[in-house]
């Protein structure tokens, strides 16, 4: 029980008692059950999955999961969602419920345990506005309109379907608020429309209630119809509709009503007394009832003259001739089409215009006798009852699919064929293949869940599609999978959506989105959807807010360089395709507990939880589906030498150039190849090089480049940190930036991308092309090889990312933070390479020098010493060439023979190209063939004039590195 108080008790065992009065009076209305938990959605927070939230029906007890709130009966939960005390939430309970309680004092001292009495509730102000409903019960209260000033502020949040899609605001000729009405589109469920009212309760408390205000209603538009009293007026069916026709008709006035067509005689037609009214009814029979009625209403209010628009005139193509607008012949209007349908086809005002001025917008006046309209009327209906003859079909509720057969001209009782299916839209990829149906149900626990079902599975009987249905759970009859194959088959959703298996962004002809696994973002109006077989397929998740990552994490990093590393290289993953960049990968090497992974965790925190690093342990073939669940963002695997050292070389290209292997359908065509575009960050206690020389295979200079190793340790005994802010010891510094990323994170990532796709891609594309320019200029000399360049390009992007979302606000750093700590890890990663020059050419020299060294004894016949003559065995009998000492200089020349320095000495590398290299660094004797000047004819002596490579002792003095 809450608190001490005695008098506490029968108002909690009252709102027990009453419970799901008591939802709808906190707004909680509209949940679900779990057993006897009540599971609602918690109008005090971004909520749209019910089961974080839960109260149980028989205590009271009730826990918010999310943030730990939590309480033992109703009225501390009452006290939680109004913010207020205990006491103030039982008092307005008790009033809700008439529940009589003794009045309390205030409490005397601090420290008394039992609740004084309160003085009983002062006498509500008259209210502004007039009620509407003066004889409402206490329970619902009276309806006021319009709302007054003093009244509280409207909910934003449903609390069953969350944030509404669409909200229109009703008013009255003053401007004055009246209700609202929204719409709704929950995930997996068909669109929803509640209106939201104020009610004056019994006690003289106002409250806002998701019901419709009382009859009768106030018309949509009548602001604009009091300020255009001489214009027509035109009637439509729907808020969504009223918006479209108020373009296609700017010089008239819009109006509609609430509720759709069985709520005409429940709304206030009075305002259209004395106009000339158009009607515009939707394409379809109940659009054409629904306008009789309002006619049939027009008639007795008064109006002046009631014409319909003509649909047929409609049916045309919108298009635009040298500036000018044009209609030619076109098909009909689809049924249920509207305005709407018209704004999405390409019409605009002057269109209609035309329809206007070629008298054919309208068809012929209806008469303005009550006779004329009732014969209409009667006309009408019984066309519809001649079109509604019994026939075959599918009907759809919320407890699922009814088959309606029909026999012999009669209709046969509805059939049970499963539980509800909704069809959501068609989809197809980006290529317009891979066709199928998006589908929404729940499983037997309530689970909603969203499926794509390909077209290819309805081959044969349809096992396929049924199977998968099953899978996930639907329920359909033992004789009615094949009823429901139909059913599906026959579907014809008017939305489409297109369907990837790829993140990143898309582009399709209505403008470009980048795509998560359960959202996108971007300006084109269709929808994106992810399918992925991977059970944990949507790693970013969100929890806290941007500012309070920005305090508790993203403050941390400052003066870490490796950490602002880590988080501008998150940033910059999605600017690959924005800006044109080429894919590529950074390596952290470092000794066991330097923090190297905890460089990944921070990189984490922009986009998910502790969840959303991966590991190197996979196959080249897990990786390929990982990139393109990562594709455009930050991938982060950690441990690389979990990788198969047999693969590592390759993966490391496959990864940074963007594209899997090429591989054979089941018919021998090849099948397509999978591409991603990818910026990925990786960890390990060694390198690739020396991950790849534990199974003898030896590092290219590409695959280093595309994997560019930084040390982990800044240099500053602290291992990866430099900056420990308000801990002691990095180890605590560890902990404290462990447990931030576990509270916050994801939320930078959503304003991220948001803003990304706000900005014109040209601006955005200029500024960073002309930050990478900058960032080399500071960080590279004149002299600086290719090789250099295009990974300083590389990291360039990355600082210029941070910086950027520093200017967006997104980092709370100072202008400069992250070029500072990018510039620094790249400082270190020159070094670590051993300079700007070309890594390939001293790998190469270095690889001379190591045969030299190590055969330089053994493969090499003294020159004094020719074999003719010499009794001595050699050590090996696979002699590469001839070694001479100039006793002059006491340096050794050695002459390789030219068989030996292509399979030999350039094993693994292009001969002519080393033997270039050589004559560049002026490391051998030049000779005279034009097309091979790296060769020369040395007199041997006992062995006659063999071409071979004379490499001068300079080689072994230089040092390259």
């Amino acid at each position: 029980m809450t608190g001490n108080n005695e008098w506490f008790k029968p108002v909690a065992a009252a709102a027990l008692a009453r419970f799901d009065s008591v939802m709808d009076i906190l707004g909680l209305a509209g949940g679900k059950n779990a057993g006897r938990e009540y599971l609602p959605l918690n109008p005090k927070r971004d909520d749209h999955t019910p089961g974080s939230f839960s109260i149980h029906r028989d205590k009271g007890a009730w826990m918010e999961g999310a943030t730990g709130d939590k309480g033992g009966d109703l009225i501390s939960l009452a006290a939680y969602l109004w913010d207020c005390g205990n006491g103030e939430a039982a008092e307005r309970l008790s009033q809700h419920l008439g529940v009589d309680v003794p009045a309390r004092q205030p409490r005397a001292r601090r420290a008394e345990k039992a609740a004084g009495d309160t003085p009983a509730p002062l006498t509500p102000e008259k209210p502004a506005g007039e009620p509407r409903t003066p004889n409402a019960g206490a329970d619902d209260g009276v309806c006021v309109m319009p709302v007054p000033a003093d009244a509280p502020t409207a909910p934003a949040l449903h609390p069953k379907y969350g944030k509404p899609a669409a909200r229109w605001v009703y008013v009255d000729p003053s401007g004055a608020v009246m209700f609202h009405h929204c719409r709704f589109e929950p995930a997996g469920e068909r669109k929803q429309f509640a209106p939201l009212s104020l009610w004056r309760m019994a006690s003289g408390r106002m409250v806002w209630k998701w019901k419709a205000p009382s009859e009768p209603r106030p018309l949509l538009g009548l602001d604009r119809l009091a300020s255009l009293p001489a214009a027509p007026v035109v009637v439509v069916e729907g808020e969504k509709a009223h918006d479209a026709a108020a373009l296609l008709l700017p010089d008239v006035a819009v109006v509609t009503w609430q509720g759709g067509c069985n709520a005409v005689d429940k709304s206030d037609w009075l305002p259209l007394a004395g106009r000339v009214v158009w009607l515009w009814a939707d394409a379809d029979e109940a659009g054409a009832k629904a306008m009789q009625k309002i006619e049939k209403r027009l008639q007795e209010v008064g109006a002046t003259e009631v014409q319909r628009v003509n649909l047929g005139a409609l049916a045309r193509v919108a298009s635009d001739v040298d500036g000018k607008p044009e209609l030619t012949p076109g098909e009909p209007l689809a049924a249920g089409e509207d305005a709407a349908d018209l704004i999405a086809r390409g019409w605009q005002a002057a269109h209609l215009a035309l329809l206007i001025d070629a008298d054919e917008l309208l068809s012929h006046a209806t008469g303005n006798t009550p006779a004329a309209i009732e014969a209409a009327i009667v006309e009408n209906d019984a066309a519809a009852v001649k079109d509604h003859s019994p026939r075959r079909g599918f009907r759809l509720d919320d407890r699922g699919i009814w088959f309606v057969d029909v026999k012999d001209g009669v209709q046969a009782a509805p059939r049970w064929i499963s539980s509800p299916v909704d069809i959501l839209a068609f989809v197809r990829d980006e290529h317009s293949a891979g066709w199928g149906l998006w589908v929404g149900f729940e499983d037997p626990d309530g689970k909603p869940h969203k499926e794509i079902i390909p077209a290819r599975t309805f081959n044969g009987e349809g096992l396929e599609a049924s199977g998968l249905l099953f899978d996930r759970g639907l329920k359909i009859a033992p004789r009615g999978r094949p009823l429901l194959i139909e059913y599906l088959q026959t579907a014809s959703p008017k939305k489409r959506a297109r369907v990837t298996n790829r993140t990143g962004w898309h582009d399709s002809d209505d403008g470009g989105a980048f795509v998560l696994p359960d959202r996108a973002f971007g300006r084109g109006g269709e929808e994106w959807i992810f399918e992925s077989d991977s059970p944990d397929g949507n790693t970013y998740r969100q929890k806290g807010t941007l500012a309070e990552w920005k305090e508790r994490v993203a403050r941390l990093c400052v003066g870490n360089s490796r950490l602002v590393f880590a988080v501008s290289m998150a940033f910059a993953a999605p600017l690959l395709h924005l800006v044109g960049a080429e894919s590529g990968g950074f390596h952290l090497r470092s000794h066991s507990s330097d923090g190297k992974t905890m460089a990944l965790r921070v990189a984490a925190s922009v986009c998910g939880s502790e969840k959303y690093m991966q590991r190197w342990r996979a196959t080249s073939n897990g990786l390929e589906a990982l990139a393109m669940q990562y594709c455009d963002a930050p991938l982060l695997l950690d441990e690389l030498a979990q990788l198969d050292a047999r693969e590592a070389g390759e993966v490391a290209y496959m990864l940074a150039n963007g594209s899997g292997k090429a591989r054979a359908g089941r018919t021998g065509v090849m099948r397509a190849r999978s591409y991603w575009r990818l910026l990925f960050l990786s960890s390990g206690e060694i390198g690739l090089a020396q991950h790849m020389a534990e199974v003898g295979k030896q590092s290219r200079a590409g695959q280093e480049l595309r994997l560019a190793e930084i040390p982990a340790d800044a240099g500053k005994g602290l291992g990866l940190f430099e900056n420990l802010h308000e801990s002691a010891s990095g180890a605590e510094f560890a902990k404290v930036i462990d447990h931030a990323t576990r509270k916050h994170y994801g939320s930078a990532w959503v304003a991220w991308l948001k803003r990304l796709v706000s900005e014109p891609t040209a601006s955005i594309s200029s500024d960073v092309h002309a930050g990478v320019r900058a960032f080399e200029r500071q960080f590279l000399t004149d002299g600086a090889s290719g090789q250099a360049r295009r990974v300083a390009g590389r990291f360039a992007l990355v600082g210029v990312a941070g910086e950027l979302a520093t200017q967006w606000g997104m980092t709370g750093w100072t202008a400069g933070e992250a070029v500072k700590g990018v510039g620094a890890c790249f400082t270190a990663w020159l070094a670590n390479r051993g300079g700007e020059g070309n890594h390939e050419e001293r790998v190469m020299l270095r690889q001379i020098r190591e045969f030299l060294s190590r055969y330089g004894e053994s493969a090499f016949t003294d020159w004094e010493r020719p074999s003719m003559t010499d009794t001595h065995a050699p050590v090996r009998s696979d002699r590469a060439g001839w070694r001479k000492h100039d006793s002059a200089t006491d340096q050794v020349h050695y002459f390789v023979s030219y068989d030996a320095w292509r399979a030999r000495v350039c094993k693994g590398h292009d001969p002519i190209a080393m033997a270039r290299l050589l004559l560049a660094h002026g490391f051998a004797e030049r000779g005279t063939e034009a097309n091979r000047p790296w060769l020369i004819r040395a007199s041997v002596p006992g062995e006659g004039r063999p071409r071979v490579v004379h490499i001068l002792p300079e080689i072994m003095e230089a040092d390259d590195d």
